[in-house]
């Protein structure tokens, strides 16, 4: 009998170390032990948080929970207070204190910052999108540039009237002319005349490929006699209605093509036409067979370059060329308007300069040798008075400056 019932006693104290005595905890399973040894081994005290939280959920009745909920309680306020106020600390809070005493105003701080975060999101959005609005208007401007300035410069130099006076009477009867040419990008000049120049780069994707680099360039060449105004040409050198189209079209033309470069001459001539139908009315279609271009030299390219500001920067539309102006105001003669071509004339000949910085001179030169240039094609002429407009295209067979454009002058016939 004492026998048995040693055994009984035995096998009881097993039953308890092993837990097998219902409510007894007294021995851990293996997976509590892992989920205890994690709390145990955490070296940082967020990895050390998150495994009490793991292990206070998991096992709200194990064998180290009162030690898990000691040290838990020893923590919280202190994670409240660090991480209160950002979006951050909440929800770290709220991730390692799930059944703490502030979750329910964590979950309300939460909410309120989420409002002012999606506002916040909203507001980028709004950024972002007007920033892009933004760029896709100044890329278009950077892809219409050269219809800009053709548009306003024809509009404007068709609007001179009195081609062949002294050039101070041309800029007072003409002032947004006057003004628009000083303005930058900005010319240079000589007594025998001025050069202003557009410049600006772009790129023409290929199919297959990656792109093809161009320039596009527009220059405006003003010519005096003596100092009277016979003639203004704009000018688009290397076949420049092809490269006008490149540039707008992002289409590339081969000028070698005569489909190609005749499909980018009538395109350009699309675009010049409603202007002068528009500004030279009463005029009368005339033939006229253009004379070669005199090239424009590399010093004076290489000066209206430097005087560059703004490449493409074309001004606002101009007003109504207005009358001449008659006798000045008693004390003398009207004085040029600041960066006017008359002010600027004045400076580049050395007459009434302005203090300060010189505009660059234009260089010099003997008139160039035109027996060995190539007739460009006449594409329209017309004549209103004493005062003709021609515009033209470069030959086929025109392998230097290969000009396109217009000139306005004064007739001599």
């Amino acid at each position: 009998m004492k026998s048995l019932q040693r055994g009984i006693s035995v096998l009881a104290i097993a039953g308890a170390l092993l837990g097998l005595v219902p409510g007894c905890a007294t021995v851990a399973t293996h997976e509590e032990y892992v989920a205890y040894r994690g709390v145990r081994q955490a070296s940082e005290r967020n990895d050390r948080l998150a495994a009490l939280e793991r292990y206070a959920t998991t096992y709200p009745g194990g064998l180290w929970i009162e030690e898990v909920r000691a040290e838990r309680a020893e923590h919280e306020e202190a994670v409240w207070t660090e991480g209160n106020s950002t979006r951050e600390g909440l929800q770290f809070y709220l991730a390692v204190f799930p059944d703490g005493a502030h979750v329910e105003a964590a979950q309300q701080r939460l909410a309120a910052l989420g409002t002012v975060q999606e506002r916040r999101e909203v507001e980028q959005e709004h950024v972002q999108e007007v920033q892009q609005e933004q760029r896709a208007v100044a890329a278009e401007d950077r892809r219409l540039w050269v219809t800009r300035a053709v548009t306003f410069w024809t509009r404007t130099l068709l609007g001179i009237r009195n081609f062949g006076q002294p050039i101070s009477a041309v800029a007072r009867a003409n002032p947004d002319f006057s003004q628009a040419f000083g303005q930058p990008p900005a010319p240079v000049c000589n007594p025998q005349g001025c050069l202003k120049h557009y410049h600006a780069s772009y790129v023409i994707p290929v199919p297959g490929a990656t792109r093809i680099d161009r320039e596009m360039h527009v220059f405006l060449r003003l010519h005096l006699d003596r100092g009277r105004v016979q003639r203004v040409e704009v000018l688009m050198p290397n076949k420049g209605f092809s490269r006008w189209y490149e540039l707008e079209n992002r289409t590339l033309v081969t000028d070698e093509d005569p489909t190609q470069r005749m499909a980018a001459i009538e395109w350009a001539m699309q675009r010049l036409e409603p202007v002068i139908a528009e500004v030279a009315t009463g005029a009368r279609a005339i033939d006229v067979v253009p004379e070669p271009i005199a090239p424009i030299s590399q010093a004076a390219q290489a000066a209206s370059t430097r005087a560059e500001e703004s490449d493409t920067e074309v001004p606002g539309q101009p007003q109504p060329a207005q009358p001449e102006q008659q006798a000045p105001q008693a004390g003398g003669e009207a004085q040029p308007a600041d960066g006017s071509i008359d002010q600027l004339l004045e400076q580049a000949v050395g007459g009434g300069a302005a203090q300060g910085e010189q505009p660059q001179a234009l260089p010099e030169e003997p008139p160039p040798d035109t027996s060995a240039l190539v007739l460009p094609i006449g594409l329209r002429g017309l004549q209103r008075g004493n005062v003709r407009m021609v515009v033209f295209a470069a030959g086929d067979e025109d392998y230097a400056e290969a000009y396109d454009g217009f000139y306005i002058e004064l007739a001599r016939d």
